[in-house]
């Protein structure tokens, strides 16, 4: 694939990466999630994909990063007996005429090898984790017959489920790491999931790559490297604006009541007043819902997916936000999807009519008052100092955690696993994302104090939660992949 100038860069220009694997590993999934675009075909069969397929990985300063999406090996163990009778095994093999309807698995094979013999600078060679390679019979005679081309190559594990415990990946990798270290054409073992990857590990490929390259190629896959980088993380750092919009939007908003009257503070004809404030709730409720729903729709837009967590929004906000009864069961129904339903204190409080919070809050309730304790109790809410009802800090918190599990669950999200759609997400992330906003509290208090009490400017707002939400996530994502590199 030429660059737009239709002008054909020179060979030194060109990178390029071969997907090679057993047939059914999952190749076209992990291009899919690679390219952000959709290719090929994905099925649950052997042999789906039939054709060396090249697409463009990416361009910058007319230099190429392609990658081709190859068949896979087939009968294996028959393929190498076949090789090992000839004097030039590989030069044999691809000389050959095989029918690819009546001996698919060694036309598939053929295929694979030729692309890796003529196009390859580095092979990608993907396994499913599944299957220990002890038990996966097939990986050793296609190292042999890779081993007869003499290109470098890459393990990917794929395949390896839901993100884990940096420690527990990092077990798993190395006891693949072990096992293929009799085979010198091997220079390192990744784990890449085409479903769950995450860009940091993106970026830890790009790195792992470049000392596998040819000595011509080192310069044009240098920058290459660097634009794929800043690319992922210019995605990272407008996910942050993104998030850091959604809380400087929660601090600001807020709803009229009037305030309490003398009886009404010591509990008399309170009736009217619970009800306006039942009213704001359910305000509060249905406008942070719908921004939750647009922020997380921006970033699956901007990590290259499709899909939309709002249609199921849009389908409440029609249907049942006209019906106050049915508000707050799909709010918090609504909000839950977005990180798989696990959203602690707030989705706990917004179903629970905001009854979940412990002996500080309702301490603080009763230091200011009958009226002021019945409205923490009742609702999470307070009045800020434009006199308006808003969301305590206490909610806040939870709205932070939200955030960043929201992040989490959209950064996750390889395209090869088709439409974005909600799905549980790690135990551990909501540990880590638990201990990261205990870390932060104090930048969080601040945020929701200068917004809610002071009434800060919304650009003063905005820099101190970008920078609040920056810090979040890249502690968060250090600690997810201790690998990865946020200073560019």
């Amino acid at each position: 694939m030429p660059p737009p100038s239709g002008i054909t860069p020179p060979a030194s220009d060109i990178v390029t990466l071969s997907l090679i694997s057993h047939t059914n590993a999952g190749k076209t999934t992990l291009a899919r999630t690679l390219l952000r675009r959709d290719i090929g075909e994905v099925r649950d069969a052997a042999h789906v994909t039939l054709q060396n397929e090249s697409h463009l990985l990416l361009e910058h300063d007319a230099r190429l990063l392609r990658l081709w999406d190859t068949p896979g090996f087939g009968d294996s163990a028959r393929l190498l007996k076949r090789l090992r009778r000839e004097r030039n095994p590989v030069v044999w093999f691809l000389s050959q005429t095989w029918d690819r309807l009546t001996d698919r698995p060694l036309w598939c094979s053929q295929q694979a090898l030729r692309n890796v013999r003529e196009e390859a600078d580095i092979v990608l060679y993907l396994v499913n984790a599944t299957e220990p390679p002890e038990i996966a019979s097939y990986i050793r005679p296609e190292m042999e017959v890779l081993s007869w081309v003499g290109k470098p190559v890459l393990v990917l594990l794929n395949q390896t489920g839901p993100a884990r415990e940096a420690a527990e990946e990092e077990a798993e990798t190395a006891s693949w790491r072990q096992w293929f270290r009799e085979f010198e054409l091997v220079r390192e073992v990744l784990s890449l999931d085409a479903f769950a990857r995450c860009w940091v590990q993106e970026d830890h490929l790009m790195e792992t790559l470049a000392p596998m390259m040819p000595e011509a190629k080192q310069e044009a896959f240098r920058q290459l490297k660097r634009a794929w980088q800043n690319r992922n993380l210019g995605v990272f750092q407008q996910s942050a604006r993104t998030l850091a919009e959604l809380l400087t939007a929660a601090v600001l908003d807020g709803t009229e009541v009037r305030t309490e009257t003398l009886l009404e503070r010591f509990g008399i004809g309170r009736t009217e007043l619970n009800k306006a404030y039942q009213t704001a709730r359910e305000q509060l409720s249905v406008r942070l819902a719908d921004r939750v729903m647009r922020a997380t729709n921006d970033m699956i837009r901007l990590h290259g997916l499709e899909g939309e967590a709002a249609r199921r929004l849009s389908r409440l906000t029609e249907d049942q936000f006209h019906n106050r009864q049915q508000v707050p069961e799909a709010i918090w129904s609504a909000l839950g999807s977005v990180a798989g339903g696990a959203m602690g204190g707030l989705i706990a409080d917004l179903k629970m009519g905001g009854m979940t919070f412990g002996g500080g809050a309702l301490v603080g309730g009763l230091a200011a008052g009958l009226g002021a304790y019945a409205l923490i109790k009742s609702y999470n809410l307070v009045r800020g100092g434009d006199h308006r009802l808003h969301w305590s800090r206490e909610h806040f918190r939870e709205q932070v955690r939200l955030a960043l599990l929201a992040y989490l669950a959209v950064a996750h999200y390889g395209r090869g696993r088709g439409d974005w759609q909600e799905s549980a997400e790690p135990a551990h992330w909501n540990r880590l994302v638990e201990e990261v906003v205990n870390e932060h509290v104090e930048g969080a208090d601040r945020l929701w104090s200068i917004g809610v009490e002071q009434g800060v400017m919304p650009e003063v707002l905005s820099k101190s939660a970008l920078a609040l939400v920056h810090d979040c996530l890249a502690c968060l994502l250090v600690r997810l992949y201790p690998a990865a590199d946020l200073s560019r």
